[in-house]
This record gives C-alpha cells, sequence and structure tokens, in this order.
C-alpha cells in the first residue's frame, strides 16, 4: 500500500485521468440505472395453480392441494408451503429456503414441476397444473377506459354477467352492445400499450370471459329422451375440423381438411340434433337457447361515475418505473378515442416515486453543502476543497459499482449516500490535516504528502473497516424487509472503499502539488474570487479562535474535573444509561415497525357471505363512493386544497372481484372495491392517512358485511399491525373455530384497533347427495348423479373454440331461470342403466351444509389468520400483541392444546431482522475486538472503545424522545450503523494517548494533551456527519418520515457519543491504567503490557 500512495502521488496525470474517468463512468451509470420506490424483492415462492371449476373449497381441498403438499413437501430447499382451496381453483404456494441459490431455484422448480406432473390422481375434470417462480412485479399506473351512458341517460353498470340474452334470432341490446364494445376498446388499448418499448406487462382488470352457452329445459329434454351429455357428444361430433392429409398432384400438393367448425353463437345454434317423427331435423335453436356472452361472473366497473374498464400496467425487475409510466402518460394524452369514450391514467405512482427520489436530491445537495461549509469553518479553504472533491468521486463508484451489480436508486439507496455524505470525508480530513502538520515542518510538499499519509494510514484504515463491519450485519439480515434493506449497506460500503481509496491516493497526489504550475493556473482562473477566500478565511480564524476558547475554558478543566474524580464520572454515565432503558421499558418511546407512508390513493374492500346478490354489493360500494364525494366537498369547504375538483381526482368502484388481507376474497357478487386516486401531496392539505380516517366515519357500518378493510396505499413492507394464524388438524375445526372468535373478541377491546378481520368465513349453501340404497341396487352410482347435478347447473363442457385472442368455453346446460330456484331441482332427471329417467330426490339424499369461502392450510394443516389494523395515535401495535401473547394465548393454549400460533406481518418481521441482526451485531463486535487489539496490541483497550457504543445508543434514544418520534426497525437499523461511527472518535483519542505517552509525556500529561490536539478533529468528523443527515432529519414532507428515524439515531447518537467519548474514553483509559497497577508517569510499552 505504500509504494501505491507513492505511486499516486508521483504520477499525478495519471491519478487524474482515472478519477475523471470514474466521474464520467459514474454520471453515466446513476443516468441509466432503473429507478423504483422501494428494491424489488425476489421472494423465490414457487406457486402451483390448478383450476377445477364447479368444485366447492372442501373439494378441492381433499382432490388438489392434499396431494400437491404431500408429493412436494420432501423436496430439498423447501422451508413452508401454504395453500388456499377456493371454489373452483387451488393455489399452492411453496417457500424456499433464504439461503438458496439461484441456480438451486431453477432446480427445485424443475423438481416441483415433475413430481406435480407426475401426479396420477387428480380428479378427472381438473384442469392442468400450471407451476410457475412468483415473479415480483409493482403496479406503476392504470388506464381507465371510460364508455358511455346507455342511450336513455340512465346510469348504465358494466354487467355482462347479468345482461340481456344474445340468441340466434334476437339481436343484442344497447347495454350488451355498450358492454363489448368496452371491452373490445380496452383490449385494442391494451395491445397497443404492449407494443411500446418501454412497457411489458398491461392487463385489462376484472373482466369475465366469454362463454357459450346451450341451454336446454329439462321438459324437453325429457320429451326427445336427450340428456345434456347426450347433447354435448353430438355438438363435439358435429362441430368439428378434422386434417385429412395431403393429395400430391404431378403440379402441386393440395391440403385436404374436413371443415364444420364453428364459432358463434349463431352458427352453433345451427347444429342439427334430432329428428322428430315427420321426419323434420331439430337443431339447437328449435329445442333451445345459445347465449354468446360472458361468463355468469359478475361484474360491475364503474371509473369517475361512468362504466369503465382499467388497464392495469406493471413493471419488473428490470423496469425503470419512471420511464414505463411516463411513456403511457404520454399515450394516454395522444390517444383519440371513439365518439362516447374517455381515456384517463390513475394510480399513478410515476410522479410518487420520482417526487422521493428528488426530495432526497434536494436533501443529498443541502446536506453535501452543510459538509462543505462545516469543512471551510475548520480547515483552510484550499484544504476543505481538496477533502470536499472526494465526495463526488465516491459517490461516482459506488454508483458504477451498483449499477453492475444490478442495483437500482430507489429510497433505500439514496438514503444510504445520504448517511455516507459526512462519512466519507472522514478518512480525507485526518490524512488532509496530518499532511499539512507535516508540511508545517519545512517539508516539501511531495514528502509531506507522502510522509502525511503513511504516518495515519493504520489508523485510518482501521477506521473505515470498523465502520463496514457496522453495516454488515444488514446485509445478512433474513425476513421480508431485509430484500428492501439490504441495499442501503452495500451502497455505503461502495461509498466507503472509493472514499478510502481517494483518501490514500488521490488526495495525497493533489496536495503534493499544491505549488505545482496546474494548480497555479487553476489559482490564476480563480481569482475574481480571492475576496470571497479572504472572507472564509477570516470567518475560519474566528471559528478557530472560538475553538480554542472552547477547549482551554470548558473542556479541558471538565476533563481535569473528571480524571480526578473518575469514579464519579462512571457512575454519572451508568446513571445515564440507566435513565435510557428506563425510558424504552416504560413505553415514552413506542416500537412500531414502519410509520405509515402518506401515499396518493385510498382503498376500500368490502365483503358480504358469499352468494349475496349483485344489488347488494353495489348499493354498498355506491355509498362508499358517496362518502368519499362528500369528503372531497369537505376539503373544498375546508381551503385544504387549492385545486377547484378537490382532493380526489379519480375514482374507481368495482364489484364482483378484489382482495382481502388474509386472501379469502377473490370474485363474485358479494365482493366490491373502491380505489381512490388522490392528487399529489404538495397540492392537499391532508394526508391520505387522515382521508381514510374521514372515509370510514363518514361510511359508518354496513349490517351483514363480512369485512370492510380500508387502506391507504399499498400495504406496508412488513405487513399489517397485527396479524397472525391458527393452526389446527382436520379433525379439530371446532376448536379452531372458537380459539379465532375468541382472539378476534379480544382484539376488538383493544383501543385503537380496527378493521379486524377473521378468515374462514362461510362460504355458499351447499346440497350434499347421498346415494340411497334403492339407487345402489339399480345401479346407480354418485358419480353418474353428480355428473348429472354438475352438467345441470355447472353444464357440460362440449368443447372450447379459439376465437380471435379469446379462448371461448361452449357449455351445455339447463336454462338460467331453470338454475335459479329449488323447485327446479327436484326436476332434474337422472338415466339409470335401463334407460328409465328418475327424479334426483328419489336416487339420492340431500343435506344442507354451510362450509368456508375459502381453505387455507399451512404446513398441511388447516389455518385461519386473524389480522387488525392499528391506530398508532391511540393504540400500540406491539403492546398489543404483548399482551395478547401473555393473557390470550396461554388460556387458549389450556382449552385447546393441539392448536399451534405462528405470528406473521410485522411481529414476524421483526423477530426474523432482529434475531439475524443480533448474531451478525454479536459477530461484528467481535471483529471490532480483533481489530482493535491488532491496532492498539491491548486486550483491555479494545472494550474501553467498544464500551461507548451502548452511551451512543442512549443519545438515540433520547433523540426520539426530543423528536417526538417512535421507535422503528429502522431506528434499530440506525444504532447497528451508529456502532462502528461512534466508536472512531475513540479510536482516534486513544491512538493518541498512545502516541503521546510514547513521546515520553505521563499518563496525565498525555491524557490531557490529547484531548487538547484531537478535540478539534473529533468535533468536525461528527459534526460533518451529523451535517450531512441534518437536511433529512429536519425535513418535514410526509414522504420522508420512514427514513428519519433512522437519521435520528445516528445524529443524536453522535451528538451524545461525541460528548460522552471526549470524557469517557480519557476517564476510562485512566481507570485501566489505574486499576492495572501501571504508574502515571510510565510509558506507554509499560502501559500496554500490563493491560
Amino acid at each position: 500500500m505504500r509504494s501505491v500512495v507513492r505511486w499516486a502521488v508521483d504520477n499525478g496525470p495519471a491519478t487524474n485521468t482515472l478519477v475523471v474517468a470514474i466521474l464520467i463512468l459514474g454520471c453515466w451509470c446513476a443516468a441509466s440505472m432503473q429507478r423504483e420506490f422501494w428494491p424489488y424483492s425476489n421472494l423465490d415462492v414457487i406457486q402451483v395453480s390448478v383450476e377445477y371449476r364447479g368444485a366447492s373449497p372442501e373439494e378441492v381441498e381433499e382432490g388438489i392441494c392434499q396431494r400437491i403438499e404431500e408429493t412436494v413437501r420432501s423436496v430439498q430447499g423447501v422451508r413452508r408451503i401454504t395453500s388456499v382451496a377456493r371454489e373452483g381453483s387451488a393455489v399452492v404456494s411453496i417457500e424456499l429456503e433464504a439461503d438458496v441459490s439461484e441456480p438451486d431455484v431453477q432446480e427445485i422448480l424443475g423438481e416441483v414441476r415433475s413430481r406435480v406432473d407426475g401426479i396420477p390422481s387428480f380428479p378427472a375434470l381438473a384442469e392442468q397444473p400450471v407451476v410457475q417462480r412468483q415473479q415480483p412485479r409493482t403496479t406503476a399506473i392504470s388506464i381507465g377506459v371510460i364508455g358511455p351512458e346507455s342511450s336513455s341517460g340512465s346510469r348504465q353498470d358494466f354487467r355482462p354477467g347479468s345482461s340481456k340474452v344474445l340468441t340466434t334470432s334476437a339481436t343484442a341490446d344497447r347495454n350488451v352492445e355498450n358492454a363489448l364494445a368496452l371491452r373490445d376498446l380496452a383490449e385494442q388499448i391494451r395491445d397497443e400499450v404492449l407494443l411500446m418499448d418501454e412497457v411489458s406487462q398491461a392487463e385489462v382488470v376484472g373482466v369475465p370471459r366469454y362463454q357459450i352457452d346451450v341451454e336446454i329445459p329439462e321438459e324437453t329434454l325429457r320429451q326427445y329422451n336427450l340428456t345434456l351429455s347426450q347433447v354435448a357428444e353430438i355438438v363435439r361430433s358435429q362441430n368439428v375440423e378434422v386434417p385429412g392429409g395431403t393429395m400430391k398432384t404431378a403440379s402441386q400438393d393440395i391440403l385436404l381438411r374436413g371443415s364444420n367448425r364453428q364459432s358463434t353463437g349463431e352458427d352453433i345454434g345451427n347444429i342439427p340434433l334430432v329428428t322428430d317423427q315427420s321426419g323434420v331435423v331439430l337443431t339447437i335453436d328449435d329445442l333451445g337457447t345459445v347465449r354468446d356472452e360472458f361468463t355468469d361472473d359478475s361484474a360491475i366497473s364503474r371509473i369517475n361515475g361512468r362504466p369503465g374498464l382499467a388497464i392495469q400496467i406493471e413493471t419488473t425487475q428490470t423496469e425503470d418505473i419512471i420511464h414505463v409510466g411516463r411513456a403511457v402518460q404520454k399515450f394516454v394524452k395522444e390517444y383519440s378515442p371513439p365518439d362516447g369514450y374517455e381515456l384517463i391514467y390513475f394510480r399513478d405512482r410515476t410522479d410518487d416515486v420520482l417526487a422521493r427520489l428528488m426530495l432526497l436530491v434536494k436533501n443529498g445537495w443541502q446536506g453535501l453543502l452543510l459538509v462543505f461549509l462545516l469543512l471551510t469553518l475548520f480547515l483552510e479553504l484550499r484544504l476543505a476543497i481538496w477533502v470536499s472533491m472526494g465526495i463526488p468521486l465516491s459517490i461516482a463508484g459506488a454508483c458504477a459499482l451498483m449499477y453492475y451489480t444490478g442495483q437500482t436508486l430507489n429510497m433505500t439507496s439514496m438514503f444510504a449516500f445520504l448517511i455516507a455524505l459526512g462519512i466519507m470525508v472522514d478518512d480525507a480530513i485526518v490524512i488532509g490535516e496530518n499532511i499539512y502538520v507535516h508540511r508545517s515542518t519545512g517539508k516539501s510538499f511531495r514528502d509531506a504528502a507522502i510522509d502525511g499519509t503513511l504516518e495515519v494510514m493504520p489508523s485510518v484504515v482501521t477506521s473505515v473497516l470498523t465502520t463496514i463491519l457496522a453495516f454488515l450485519p444488514m446485509m445478512f439480515m433474513t425476513g421480508r424487509l431485509a430484500r428492501f434493506t439490504e441495499v442501503l449497506p452495500f451502497a455505503v460500503i461502495a461509498i466507503l472503499m472509493f472514499s478510502l481509496t481517494e483518501a490514500l491516493t488521490v488526495l495525497p497526489s493533489h496536495l503534493a502539488h499544491a505549488d505545482g504550475p496546474g494548480m497555479k493556473a487553476l489559482s490564476w482562473l480563480f481569482g475574481p474570487f480571492r475576496v470571497v477566500g479572504s472572507a472564509i478565511a477570516v470567518v475560519n480564524g474566528w471559528v478557530a479562535k472560538g475553538l480554542e476558547w472552547f477547549i482551554e475554558t470548558l473542556y479541558l478543566p471538565t476533563l481535569r474535573f473528571s480524571l480526578r474524580f473518575p469514579m464519579l464520572i462512571v457512575c454519572c454515565a451508568i446513571a445515564f444509561l440507566m435513565t435510557a432503558i428506563g425510558v424504552v421499558r416504560s413505553g415514552t418511546v413506542p416500537y412500531i415497525v414502519l410509520p405509515q407512508i402518506d401515499s396518493n390513493f385510498c382503498t376500500v374492500i368490502i365483503a358480504f357471505p358469499d352468494g349475496t346478490p349483485e344489488h347488494i354489493t353495489d348499493k354498498a360500494t355506491k355509498r362508499l363512493e358517496d362518502a368519499v364525494q362528500s369528503i372531497n366537498q369537505q376539503t373544498i369547504d375546508e381551503g385544504l386544497t387549492a385545486i377547484p375538483g378537490g382532493v380526489v381526482s379519480a375514482i374507481h368502484r368495482s364489484v364482483g372481484y378484489g382482495a382481502s388481507t388474509d386472501g379469502d376474497v377473490s370474485s363474485g357478487s358479494h365482493v366490491g372495491s373502491l380505489t381512490v386516486q388522490l392528487v399529489d401531496v404538495g397540492d392537499r392539505g391532508i394526508t391520505s392517512q387522515e382521508m381514510v380516517q374521514r372515509w370510514r366515519k363518514a361510511a359508518g357500518s354496513f349490517v351483514g358485511a363480512d369485512l370492510v378493510s380500508f387502506g391507504s396505499g399499498p400495504r406496508g413492507l412488513a405487513g399489517l399491525p397485527i396479524e397472525f394464524s391458527l393452526l389446527a388438524r382436520s379433525e379439530d375445526i371446532p376448536q379452531l373455530e372458537a380459539a379465532v372468535q375468541a382472539c378476534v373478541d379480544q382484539l376488538e377491546k383493544y383501543p385503537g384497533v380496527h378493521d379486524v378481520t377473521a378468515g374462514g368465513r362461510p362460504g355458499k349453501w351447499e346440497y350434499r347427495l347421498t346415494i340411497k340404497d334403492e339407487a345402489k341396487a339399480m345401479g346407480v352410482s354418485l358419480a353418474e348423479l353428480s355428473s348429472t347435478v354438475r352438467a345441470s347447473y355447472y353444464g357440460e363442457e362440449a368443447m372450447r373454440l379459439q376465437r380471435g385472442r379469446h379462448e371461448v368455453e361452449l357449455r351445455v346446460r339447463y336454462p338460467r331461470e331453470q338454475r335459479q330456484s329449488l323447485a327446479d331441482f327436484d326436476e332434474i332427471r337422472v338415466r339409470d342403466p335401463a334407460g328409465n329417467q328418475r327424479p334426483l330426490t328419489e336416487l339420492a339424499e340431500v343435506d344442507i351444509q354451510r362450509s368456508y369461502s375459502a381453505i387455507h392450510r399451512l404446513d398441511q394443516m388447516r389455518s385461519i389468520t386473524i389480522a387488525a389494523d392499528v391506530d398508532e395515535e391511540v393504540g400500540n401495535a406491539f403492546q398489543i400483541t404483548a399482551d395478547l401473547q401473555n393473557t390470550l394465548m396461554p388460556k387458549l393454549a389450556e382449552n385447546y392444546p393441539s392448536l399451534r400460533v405462528l405470528w406473521e406481518g410485522q411481529q414476524e418481521q421483526t423477530n426474523d431482522s432482529m434475531n439475524s441482526m443480533f448474531y451478525g451485531f454479536i459477530a461484528v463486535m467481535i471483529g471490532m475486538y480483533l481489530l482493535f487489539t491488532i491496532e492498539f496490541k491491548s486486550y483491555l483497550q479494545p472494550l474501553l472503545v467498544l464500551s461507548i457504543i451502548p452511551f451512543g445508543a442512549c443519545g438515540a434514544i433520547f433523540g426520539h424522545v426530543i423528536q417526538g418520534l417512535p421507535f422503528t426497525l429502522f431506528s434499530i437499523y440506525g444504532l447497528v450503523a451508529l456502532s462502528g461511527i461512534v466508536v472512531n472518535d475513540s479510536i482516534v483519542l486513544i491512538d493518541f494517548i498512545n502516541r503521546r505517552i510514547a513521546d515520553g509525556l505521563s499518563l496525565h500529561e498525555a491524557i490531557i494533551d490529547a484531548g487538547r490536539r484531537r478535540c478539534r478533529p473529533v468535533l468536525l468528523t461528527s459534526l460533518t456527519t451529523i451535517g450531512g443527515m441534518l437536511p433529512i432529519l429536519l425535513e418535514t414532507s410526509r414522504q420522508a418520515q420512514v427514513l428519519i428515524p433512522m437519521a435520528t439515531s445516528l445524529s443524536f447518537g453522535l451528538i451524545f457519543g461525541t460528548a460522552l467519548v471526549l470524557i469517557l474514553a480519557p476517564v476510562g483509559f485512566f481507570i485501566i491504567a489505574k486499576f492495572s497497577g501501571a504508574p502515571l508517569e510510565q510509558t506507554a510499552e509499560t502501559l500496554i503490557e500490563t493491560s
């Protein structure tokens, strides 16, 4: 390393060329780097999806979920298996271990796919399983395609499932034409959006599939002695397209085809079914009706009060959300829709992400300016300039490294730059000052640069390595949150490595040529600014005198007093430490995982019991829409925005699809949701959280609703404040339900708790068939009964047709009116082996039961998730969780010993992060101790340095009290990082004491002289670090609230830690020397040996 320093000093042009190259490369990489809000998280989850249409959740659980779970549970690398069985579908999620490498993930994916494909006992009517790795995506923006109202002027909802019948003999009414045209336009726009280079993921949300239904009444079937299965078979045989091979003639080859494939309802209605007694061929139209429309799944979608569909655009890991959003915005502005239609964009996260990144950029420039001003106040102007030059070089180098390692620009990485702003100049300050000290002895610029750098190089390298060690635990944390924060230590360490390299090579090179022709030319070029330099020099002198007065008048007398009464100082320090512990234990500083971040949209999801008619859900969502409109008018009246339309810019209301916190709600007439787009944060005086509170109050309660969940923006990174699951075996379901109800009742008693939800909600009523003994004697099987009922209601699938881009199912079943009456159920006929048609109720017993809307399983056990949100101004989630764990959970364990409890959400994320960080922190402390023993050649002095860390943590705690902030997970991250920063001052101070003793001073004189000589650089390094974070610490924008606690930990920890270091480190050194039996006049060698 010494030869590298000398080479850099003697090869100024090469060094400068390298600097310019790094700056250019760094700027290019920063401009090209992908931008996003939070870093993408590769969750390493393999998902198996199977459709089993018409099956109940219990049938799906038994026929699909349990078989997949049993098959894949022994795959190496699987951490957890969760599955959800809903009506007609199953989803099994296989979570892999955190340490599984990318090649192993692909190998596991292949093994899972092979095992699932090899399951021989899936139900015959189940679709082919789809096995894929879950890909992380982020919603960037949505396009709203708004259609015309009905011609009558009345309100028209998009209800394809409930629209008027489309038959071969009747034309579609205007309502259905609008619905079809709206979907066609939305899909056309989606296709055009996908042609853009910036967009790869776009989908029309919540639109039912096309379907053709051949509907024949039961009485008609009996009249012509037909069954639905026979009709389906006739359709299959008549509606075919058969390749006939190739005719090879002398001149050419001719393909032969037998084609009678029809794909429209009108053509299918002409397919012949039977011949009557008079010899007339009767077609499907003659015997029944053909519906060529959408599936029965009803959906209502309205945007800003008019029929509309939403096209959701997502970004993948390799796409820049701002580029995608800007491209979509431009497309919407330039697109010309047909008359009566309108295009808007909403749920736009582009401006949100850009505003938050620019907020950090602004704070970064402010921090950089503060650091430079502090350097000019404490150092000579020329030295301050050269020290500051290391900042852009270090950031540029880190950006280049981040770009080529696949990192992105996001809130976390940008905050890492803010943290490192003040830290990265610490090594340059020490080296630059020492070079000037050597220059003052009469050495040449070259010799002073080399000797000054080499003299302090060991301690500088130790300090930087210490800081790097402190950030390492955050790189190896586990849990979901760790995926979002791992870029922070990576960025800080990269900056520190480039900063150390710059301080040991580039800075000495520049200072070694301070009298060179290049520097003289620069001095002449900036000659007109010498007046400013002179003024700064005057201010610098005032600061130097003020600092000298502080040291001689305040600091040194305090230090002498402390050395006179060292045990008193130690007792005061311990009292300070115990006070901080008391503040934490008393709950004065509450703990939350993450503070709520203001968002530009609010959401609500409402769900009634399965089977609730569409009009009831529609009425409830309309009531929610009216409530938010009234709140919007209130914001205008209260002057909370200058925008004429109020704070609400768009409302998307839907019925028929949604998603709940526990995953129970997916689609159906009982589900509704609203998404409210707000104007930009800077254009309104109300937060999204306050909007949600007003909305919840204005909407009131909904009688009969199973779920009403309000939210502000996307769910937090760590999940809900309170979230846990109860697990039980299938035979213990009654105990599980009782325990869940007890948990819900207890949660609703806590103040501040709202939106309490629990899985295991009742599903639709079920008619369960049990075959009678008489039917068995006739040779009728339960399978024949079930298939007849399925064909009557769900339909017998005749075939699937490809119509354009859509795959259309063709089903044969009863008319819709015969599927909506209990009386018609008794009219179902089943054909026995003798060919006789008998009523269903004659052959089977019907038992009416009710199951779950969805069945959740975790590690091959039934599970029900209980979740709740908490208003942190009224209650604290972790105090509530602790109370549950100490009071309710022991009772449940006593009453229901077979149950298991699995804590999830913020509790799980905190436990995962804290446990991994704790072990990492212990390893770092050991690493620091070993590093300090090398530096100090002592056993006790490293312990003295490490003992300062708890007092820095005390400063962080009191900082949260002063700021009125809760303690968050990012606050703890700040404490971990603080451990490496606060000890650097101790290293400098103790190292200088050892040096002064080695020069022959007594212990007391060495401590006083070290305090006098090192107080200035200790204060300067701490102030520059605090100055770099001061803008974010004082930031009032609600966008930065998640990062302020970490800045508070670092800043206040350094403020208190630096003050204590200047006193406690010398006092601790003194006590070690005294109790080790060393005389106070001994030399450093004797002191090191005895300690």
